[in-house]
């Protein structure tokens, strides 16, 4: 269950550089083709932080191209999660784990006021009152989260978030349904696992969220698994007890995802979701992710917008698909 005392740090007895403390804001601006995020991550026991703000604008498969990006690592560790500045000028202010304001000035006359309000509770993917997939056992709930113990705790907020985005002398104004998520737990930067997050929003009373396992060592259509998700209705929270999924892709870049999902009630869910705007993004230098605004639509006709992001690690595509030049053939080998 998540509390009031979660939008302050948790730091367990004997934590190393490893433990990690993420927050993640996300704008969508469908009608201009605009996504922005807002990333954080604080390792408290070696006291720094990377701030990591990208803007696409585009749908890309070079980072270079993205329409803004500021990411700063090693900044000094804030004394507190729930209010800090950064000295790349981000403002977060957590009122509570439903509310937050976020300001940010950077560069190139680029900055972004926004409010974030919850429509629903925090998703607690360990509160079995949440997930059907949650797990009591310490070593299960991070086999099982997705993200391995970099998601020992996490939660996810549907929320709506209002205010304007200035990008490079341009003002857009933001009304979207998004999610958030706070994560706390071991998050070496090798040894992650890839994982796809995803969501679906059409409108403060419907949408979809969820984590997915992904191992492309199983053939297309095995590929994704339930880790943790909900529906949402009217504000309401029903976990997931099942998630199909097949991925269209180019490389590993997945451009059509067919999805069928059931919660708790057996209400079924089907919904097509493509990229629209996105980009590679390396929040850390051991992996890649893709990250991309879907356009959804329901098998009703209802359309709505959420992200589409998937982890790749380095490493572990390295030993997938690493590949050497032999010289005395000619040949590419993996």
């Amino acid at each position: 269950m998540i509390t009031q005392d979660d939008i302050e740090y948790h730091i367990p007895e004997g934590i190393d550089y490893t433990f990690a403390e993420t927050n993640y804001f996300i704008v969508m601006i469908p009608e201009e083709r605009i996504l922005a995020t807002f990333y954080t991550v604080t390792r408290k026991a070696v006291g720094v932080c990377l701030v990591d703000v990208a803007i696409f604008g585009c749908l890309s498969d070079n980072r270079g191209e993205m329409l803004y990006y500021d990411s700063q690592q090693q900044l000094p560790a804030p004394d507190r999660l729930s209010r800090f500045e950064t000295p790349n000028g981000l403002k977060v202010h957590a009122h509570s784990p439903e509310r937050y304001d976020l300001d940010y000035i950077g560069f190139d006359d680029t900055e972004a006021h926004l409010e974030v309000v919850g429509l629903t509770e925090p998703f607690d993917i360990h509160d079995p009152r949440h997930s059907p997939h949650a797990q009591a056992d310490e070593q299960a709930r991070a086999e099982g989260s997705g993200l391995g113990k970099a998601y020992s705790n996490h939660f996810d907020l549907t929320c709506k978030v209002t205010g304007t985005l200035k990008v490079r002398g341009r003002t857009y104004k933001v009304d979207c349904v998004s999610t958030m998520d706070h994560s706390w737990g071991e998050r070496c930067e090798v040894g992650l696992k890839s994982m796809g997050w995803m969501n679906a929003n059409f409108g403060e009373d419907y949408g979809l969220h969820w984590i997915n396992s992904l191992d492309f060592t199983k053939p297309a259509g095995q590929q994704e698994a339930l880790a943790h998700g909900y529906a949402f209705e009217n504000g309401e929270l029903f976990g997931l007890t099942d998630l199909q999924m097949k991925t269209n892709r180019l490389g590993s870049v997945a451009v059509a995802i067919d999805v069928e999902a059931t919660d708790v009630r057996g209400t079924r869910h089907v919904l097509y979701g493509s990229p629209i705007v996105g980009a590679p993004w390396s929040c850390y230098t051991g992996t890649m992710l893709y990250v991309a605004m879907s356009r959804w639509i329901t098998d009703k006709g209802r359309i709505g917008y959420g992200l589409n992001m998937e982890n790749n690690p380095l490493d572990m595509m390295a030993r997938l698909r690493g590949r050497r030049w032999d010289e005395r053939t000619g040949i590419i080998y993996t």
